[in-house]
């Protein structure tokens, strides 16, 4: 597949630690909290920074205190350079993660290519739930995130094989589309009765199904601490070790160098600056 250049890409990080810089700071001055995560996370420890040949930051953050940070951004932010996106600022935004977009920017991804959205590069948001513990409640909970995502995306999944697009079929016919936001509606508020705080464990319920099996400790996280990442001190989970472990094992461990590559299936990038390439 055909890459962005480097220059693009070298500045593609800029834009994210720009954004994220912005994030830190209103957090940090109204009291909220987020984490570092995924490949963000394990570029912090691993590197004091982006992984080398990733380009994207994302982080975490307990949903009560994400939906304190989506009311008070418009007050809090520099809303000429940044937009937070979620489905009750950005009507046809159909993820059931929320970002901060940078204004005067484009990324097309497949996801959303289509959609009459908010395209600005961004720093993806992920919420955690409190969560009941227990192998069925495992079970009802990933089926629940499922249907919450399927709903909000209103469209079957691709390529997840026949069964599970035909099940997504079905399950789209039955709802109209008003009913299919109250169902999105009905889950989100559903995972929020169980809060962060009150929780022995905690789950992103808005990743693949793996990174929803995995149930971390709350303990794990607190209110973080700061490590060094690029030219930032940014937060971390205070056992940062423990959550990194339980997604990807011997963690500090290189991949062969055939996979570190850029792993984005990005189209067309057009920067603030007006610097843009596209990808046929």
């Amino acid at each position: 597949m055909k890459d962005f250049s480097d220059e693009i890409k070298r500045e593609i990080k800029d834009v994210q630690i720009e954004i994220v810089k912005e994030i830190d700071r209103i957090c940090s001055e109204n009291g909220l909290r987020y984490y570092l995560a995924y490949g963000t996370l394990l570029g912090a420890v691993r590197h004091d920074g982006f992984i080398p040949w990733d380009d994207d930051v994302d982080i975490m953050m307990p949903y009560e205190d994400m939906v304190r940070f989506g009311k008070i951004f418009n007050d809090k932010a520099d809303t000429k350079r940044f937009f937070y996106q979620s489905p009750e600022t950005d009507s046809e935004y159909c993820l059931t993660i929320n970002r901060v977009c940078r204004n005067e920017s484009v990324i097309l991804e497949p996801t959303l290519k289509e959609k009459n959205v908010h395209h600005g590069l961004f720093v993806d948001i992920y919420p955690l739930f409190g969560i009941k513990e227990g192998f069925f409640a495992r079970i009802f909970r990933i089926f629940k995130a499922m249907k919450r995502a399927l709903y909000l995306y209103n469209e079957p999944p691709k390529h997840k094989g026949f069964i599970m697009t035909l099940g997504a079929k079905v399950f789209l016919a039955l709802k109209s589309k008003k009913g299919k936001r109250k169902a999105y509606e009905k889950y989100t508020r559903e995972f929020a009765r169980i809060s962060f705080d009150s929780s022995k464990k905690v789950c992103d319920l808005s990743s693949d199904i793996k990174m929803m099996r995995a149930e971390f400790q709350r303990e794990w996280f607190n209110n973080g601490i700061r490590h060094k990442f690029e030219d930032l001190e940014l937060v971390i989970p205070e056992n940062a070790d423990k959550i990194l472990t339980l997604m990807y094992g011997d963690y500090m461990k290189l991949p062969p160098p055939e996979k570190r590559v850029f792993h984005h299936n990005y189209s067309y990038i057009k920067l603030p600056d007006g610097k843009e390439e596209k990808i046929d």
